[in-house]
């Protein structure tokens, strides 16, 4: 019985040390690439010529950094990948709290041992390494050993939760659904999060509710209590019925946009993608002048507090409607798309005075920016479509 309790206090010391060890070498990590980032930004400041030099410079600098951690220090950190540790599950990967903010994501044992999940793993991986952002829920390192395949990545701030299921009653109990600023203040971090994917020439192949992660205390504590995960892994994985059979990155770039404009209508609307018929419902109502907004918004959400609301609302519900327009050339950039929803979070936060321009033509400069003739001839006709 001594040696039995002497054994379990052994194996527990032992872990304990693991996980530690594990988190000093992220640690250690974040602090080196975060200086190498620097200095790869300010090389390329200075020897570039102002055309985009920067970022390739710094994307290539944190690629080249990825570190691979020994499959064992993972496997002590996740006592054995033991079912304790689990915290969430999906069709490829199993994720296990792994050390203090940070999470493993292990492959299923079928993608390892199929092609081209498995063997383009570790050059894949590396593709997707950007640097840390406050609204993305990043890859820090992986792992990898016979039959096993493990991503490192950041995690969300406890009591994190799918948009979908705070949308839709499955969030904290006693958790009232959030308000409108709350659903500005989730759409822009996310927004922020994506455009940030694209500006290092990362798409996000499975942009959905169920990847935002949101604190049920956004309101309370700030802008950056949302993040945006799961980017990347269609990449590797080859799944094809997240994208639209391209491989280019402009092409995924423009789908990541697509849906996102479904996350912003079910933001505004409170329900379901369902395969896209929300948008065949949404989107006349959008498009009429002014918009139909007492039929498409969450009415559990509360009807709009004045007019001003109303504007900034109505200013959402745009966004979504070129977001989802089906010619990918018509489509702003996500970089656009996080630009708006910036001001819009913005005006919400500054309570105290009416949004800029509101007053004077704002929505015709919102619409020159994304609506205008110039970017889409054919739109009455694409609008609709979902994507192939």
């Amino acid at each position: 019985m001594r040696e039995s309790v002497e054994d379990a206090v052994h194996h527990a010391v032992v872990a304990v040390a693991a996980a530690a060890l594990v988190a000093l070498a992220v640690a250690l990590f974040l602090l080196w690439r975060k200086k190498r980032v620097a200095r790869a930004r300010g090389g390329a400041a200075g020897g570039g010529d102002g055309d985009g030099d920067d970022g390739a410079a710094v994307a290539v600098a944190v690629a080249q950094a990825l570190p691979v951690i020994p499959l064992a220090d993972v496997e002590r950190a996740t006592d054995g990948f033991h079912p304790r540790r689990v915290i969430g599950q999906g069709r490829h990967f199993t994720v296990y709290e792994a050390a203090p903010g940070l999470a493993a994501k292990r492959m299923r044992p079928h993608l390892v041992l199929g092609e081209p999940g498995g063997r383009r793993f570790p050059a894949a991986v590396r593709s997707l390494a950007v640097p840390p952002h406050p609204n993305l829920a990043g890859i820090v390192a992986l792992s990898e050993g016979p039959g096993e395949r493990v991503l490192i990545v950041e995690r969300a701030s406890p009591g994190s939760v799918g948009l979908d299921a705070l949308l839709h009653g499955a969030g904290p109990p006693h958790k009232p659904l959030p308000s409108w600023p709350e659903r500005a203040a989730v759409a822009a971090g996310a927004a922020r999060g994506l455009a940030h994917l694209h500006e290092h020439g990362v798409a996000h192949g499975r942009v959905r509710p169920r990847n935002v992660l949101v604190d049920p205390a956004i309101a309370a504590r700030g802008p950056y209590d949302v993040r945006v995960t799961d980017y990347g892994l269609s990449t590797f994985l080859h799944d094809g019925d997240d994208g639209d059979g391209d491989g280019r990155l402009d092409a995924r770039a423009e789908n990541d946009v697509y849906m996102f404009g479904a996350v912003l209508l079910q933001l505004l609307t409170g329900r379901q993608w369902d395969g896209g018929r929300l948008a065949h419902w949404a989107l006349p109502l959008i498009r009429t002048r002014p918009p139909a907004l007492a039929e498409v918004l969450d009415q559990r959400a509360g009807e709009p507090a004045d007019k001003a609301e109303s504007r900034l609302l109505a200013r959402t519900a745009r966004v979504a409607l070129a977001c989802v327009a089906n010619d990918g050339r018509s489509r702003p950039r996500m970089a656009e798309v996080s630009a708006i929803l910036d001001d819009v979070e913005a005006a919400y936060r500054r309570s105290d005075s009416t949004p800029k321009g509101e007053e004077n033509g704002g929505e015709e400069r919102f619409s020159g920016c994304l609506l205008g003739r110039s970017r889409s001839t054919r739109r009455s006709a694409t609008l609709l479509r979902l994507p192939v």
